[in-house]
């Protein structure tokens, strides 16, 4: 780096031997944006500067180098990435304006303002999506307004985000960028694609209308908790805006990527919705926190306790799974029953992924010292679950050991339609089917009869050809010689499948009439499903008045579960809700 002498005698660096640092704008924690001027092209640009480690990857590079080739007029224009043996120079245009973060601060943005920014910065994504280029690291601050002309979006640091994230995460082993503004897969250290920055999109737009960044807390830990568990809807916040763009926001913010609203759908929204907004004038300013209008004590109670519900849930469903391995195992004393179940319940509350591996331990270990051959059958099965549908879905792992709970209660088949409304429709339609597994396997297991409703008796003595087994593959066969002999509980995975999939596509506590659709297609396709169990098994009889009185109890407790749920504050269904970007 050469320097050059200014009027005043005071030498200023060179960059790459033509740009003079000017004036420090911006600083990171691996990065510093000067404003420079470019001796070649005589011209103001601005160069960002990032801190290089031998670690930096081809990858990133490569990623930045495609960033710098994006040209598009709502993403600030790169003229040049080079790097030398201290540092990555990123040299761009330097933008006359005020970030969105800036204009929030001043509450100058009006909420047709605030759709504007979110659309605009969604065509400069689509443009980059569309060459391969993620930004990773939408917000507030990576967002300028241009003075030159009314809210004109310049989205910077394309690119950059990686190559910052490489140096991050070979410093720290920790995932990386603004935290608050993360995606839920983002935060958990997953790989990410174009749908992280629809949702740190969808954050900021949300961020822009409320004032506030619903995640942001003093800790890492408290924010990536707050990001697991959701924001409250928009309409908690700010009752005076469309119901439907409370339910577009959380469409965008949907926590699963694979279900999240697509970034053309959640533009084609937000088009809609901007003659409600606009009308001709300037809309309601960005509320201060004081002005805001508040909702009662109990209602913003009980809307935080729903966003905690589903960690709740699985540490109920963690410490009912060890009370019971506890119980049946000789391995753990009478005494360990009740601690390990809180302790495992606690564990699971608060970190999802340990909290799974930690009962998976609990299980596989006496099943080793019982049969040897079991245990490495289980552990070979559990490692296959924990690194799928643990790693991706913690809280939602545990959901099929609430079929074995019904099963016990003898009310099993109300599982199917509840595991589609709380799994969504690519969670719903895993969890369903896992779930008659798991009740099979807890019934076989126990020694009780099999599912009196579907007419099989339990005659394979599992639990005695099993002891003290050393063979996992003859532990194997044991296990599933009951499928083999019995096909009907091969298949009731696949109806039980089947009854999840109308719960999963309509129960979304919106609309009365629609959730209870969902839930009257799931017990039709759920007796439907069983009632063909003799047309697919020759010589199976069906003992349909059991069938009959234990599905009518089940539904009746369904639609009463239905009844007294909570609704969700936004009513309409987004017409959006099942839009896939294409």
């Amino acid at each position: 780096m050469e320097t050059v002498s200014t009027r005043k005698n005071r030498p200023r660096p060179l960059v790459l031997n033509r740009y003079e640092l000017l004036e420090r704008i911006g600083r990171g924690g691996f990065s510093t944006v000067y404003s420079a001027y470019d001796h070649k092209m005589a011209r103001q640009v601005a160069v960002k500067v990032v801190q290089r480690t031998d670690e930096l990857t081809d990858r990133a590079s490569r990623e930045a180098r495609a960033a710098a080739k994006l040209c598009h007029p709502n993403i600030v224009t790169v003229f040049e990435l080079s790097e030398d043996e201290n540092n990555v120079y990123l040299v761009s245009e330097l933008v006359d304006g005020k970030t969105v973060a800036d204009r929030i601060s001043a509450l100058s943005l009006s909420d047709l303002d605030c759709l504007e920014i979110a659309l605009q910065t969604l065509e400069a994504l689509g443009h980059a999506h569309e060459r391969g280029v993620v930004h990773r690291d939408i917000k507030p601050d990576n967002i300028m307004l241009t003075s030159t002309s009314s809210n004109e979006v310049k989205v910077m640091d394309f690119g950059i985000a990686q190559l910052e994230n490489t140096q991050r995460i070979t410093r720290q082993g920790d995932v990386v960028g603004t935290l608050a503004y993360m995606s839920p897969e983002q935060a958990d250290g997953l790989a990410v694609d174009s749908a992280t920055d629809v949702y740190s999109t969808a954050l900021v737009l949300y961020e822009c209308l409320t004032g506030d960044n619903p995640f942001r807390a003093p800790t890492a830990a408290e924010t990536v908790g707050r990001i697991q568990a959701g924001a409250l809807p928009l309409t908690h916040v700010r009752p005076d805006l469309p119901e439907e763009l409370s339910a577009l926001i959380e469409e965008a913010m949907e926590p699963d990527p694979a279900l999240r609203l697509g970034r053309a759908s959640f533009a084609a929204g937000i088009e809609e919705l901007l003659p409600e907004l606009g009308g001709g004038q300037q809309a309601t300013t960005v509320l201060r926190r004081a002005d805001r209008p508040r909702r009662p004590l109990f209602s913003d109670l009980r809307a935080r306790g729903l966003a905690v519900l589903p960690r709740a849930l699985n540490a109920l469903l963690a410490g009912l799974a060890a009370w019971v391995i506890a119980g049946a195992a000789s391995l753990y004393p009478d005494t360990w029953t009740i601690p390990l179940a809180l302790g495992l319940a606690l564990l699971t509350g608060l970190l999802p992924r340990a909290g799974l591996a930690a009962l998976a331990l609990a299980a596989v270990l006496p099943a080793a010292v019982f049969s040897p051959g079991l245990g490495v059958v289980l552990a070979v099965l559990a490692t296959i679950y924990y690194l799928t549908l643990g790693l991706a879905w913690p809280s939602a792992a545990l959901v099929p050991v609430l079929a074995a709970a019904l099963g016990y209660l003898g009310i099993g088949l109300t599982y199917p339609a509840l595991a589609g409304a709380l799994g969504r429709l690519k969670r719903g339609l895993l969890l369903a089917p896992l779930g008659a597994v798991t009740l099979t396997a807890f019934q076989l297991a126990a020694g009780a009869g099999v599912l009196a409703y579907v007419g099989v008796e339990n005659s394979f003595d599992i639990t005695g050809r099993l002891a003290g087994e050393y063979s996992p593959l003859e532990a194997l066969r044991v296990l599933v010689e009951p499928l083999a002999a019995q096909p009907v509980l091969a298949l009731q995975p696949l109806i039980w499948l089947l009854a999840a999939l109308p719960a999963a596509l309509l129960i979304r506590r919106r609309r009365l009439l629609v959730d209870v659709a969902g839930m009257a297609l799931s017990a039709a396709l759920l007796l439907g499903g069983y009632l063909a169990l003799p047309y697919l098994v020759p010589g199976y009889l069906l003992p349909l008045d059991p069938l009959m009185k234990t599905l009518a109890l089940c539904v009746i407790i369904q639609f009463v579960l239905l009844l007294v749920s909570p609704r969700a504050p936004h009513q309409p269904p987004s017409p959006h809700e099942f839009t896939e970007e294409t």
